[in-house]
């Protein structure tokens, strides 16, 4: 008797009930001895790099799976983000992106940029936090009001164009008319805090917590939040609204500014995922950063989450670049950004 047509035909009816028996399997089944990457754009000991080691063991006790961070760092973070955008979306792959980075990324025409940050889904907002203009402690400046009464000018230091330093700094000079020099080339947010340190620069623009460590010791020295929010952390340093009268025009450009940084630092994966597995991951995330005993460890670390719903982060875009991101718009933006005070 020749079994081989019955063998073969077993094997077909057990290779078409693989897919039913995979499609059957629950997300938190799915992820039960996986290992899952969390890939990091950032440079070792950057504030990417050290919220994506305090998320990746609360995302392995949520998902079951083992959590490895992985360094891609390049072109500010946005090598990373090429790289995620072509994995598979299985849920293997997720990324802790630099939401404000990617957008002005994108307005400004980099063409290293090849992903479209309104199609990565969102599982979180992990943190987002105004920044601190931070200066060289001998400067005579107490408020960003006496900088810019002065009219001398001010050289921050950045290591590119739209790193979340440079771009911040730039619609502030440009809001409050502030003779400005951004001094780029910096391998790292390290690095140029250290050249602010020696006087090489006058100084820098950081998020709160990386502002902190710097003003310890007084290495640097907080003069001013650039934001209608005052800082949690640095809470004796005021606001450029606090310490001056702006007319509307200078609001205008200050708060798109700071709507941008409101998007924050992004947990993505890539696009295409499935909906049951995109729930299951945003609900993880959810519960992650409103976990009193999660946000007290980052609070311990000095690294507070501030959780954003994908809700709120589509909700941003929309109002960042909607009708009156006009051409004559972008083009303006991008003068700003890219050619005003280089």
């Amino acid at each position: 008797m020749n079994i081989r047509p019955a063998l073969l035909a077993a094997l077909s009816a057990c290779a078409a009930l693989w897919p039913l028996a995979a499609s059957a399997q629950t997300p938190k089944e799915f992820f039960a001895g996986k290992i899952v990457r969390l890939v990091n754009g950032g440079s070792a000991g950057s504030g990417y790099d050290l919220y994506s080691r305090m998320l990746a063991p609360w995302l392995e006790k949520k998902l079951g799976a083992k959590v490895i961070v992985e360094s891609r760092p390049g072109a500010g973070m946005m090598t990373a983000m090429n790289h995620v955008w072509t994995q598979p979306p299985d849920g293997l792959t997720m990324m802790l992106a630099p939401g404000e980075g990617a957008f002005l990324g994108q307005i400004s025409g980099n063409t290293a940029i090849r992903f479209k940050l309104e199609d990565f889904p969102v599982l979180a907002r992990v943190n987002t936090a105004p920044r601190a203009l931070i200066i060289y402690p001998k400067l005579p400046y107490q408020s960003i009001a006496d900088l810019v009464a002065s009219g001398k000018e001010l050289r921050i230091g950045s290591n590119g164009k739209t790193d979340g330093t440079s771009d911040t700094a730039v619609f502030m000079c440009h809001a409050l008319n502030i003779r400005c020099k951004i001094v780029i080339g910096y391998k790292s947010s390290l690095d140029f805090a250290f050249a602010a340190i020696r006087g090489e620069v006058d100084g820098t623009i950081l998020v709160e917590d990386s502002s902190e460590r710097y003003m310890q010791g007084g290495q640097l020295r907080a003069i001013g939040i650039v934001s209608r929010e005052r800082s949690k952390l640095l809470k004796d340093v005021p606001t450029i609204h606090e310490t001056m009268k702006l007319t509307a025009e200078q609001e205008k450009w200050l708060d798109f500014r700071d709507d941008v940084r409101k998007l924050g630092r992004l947990l993505i994966v890539p696009p295409g995922m499935k909906a049951d597995m995109l729930a299951f991951l945003r609900e993880a995330a959810k519960d992650i950063l409103n976990d009193p005993q999660a946000l007290a460890e980052f609070e311990k670390m000095r690294q507070p989450a501030f959780y954003g719903s994908p809700g709120e982060i589509s909700a941003i875009l929309k109002r960042i670049s909607g009708p009156s991101m006009t051409p004559e718009r972008i083009k303006e933006i991008r003068h700003i950004i890219l050619d005003k005070y280089y």
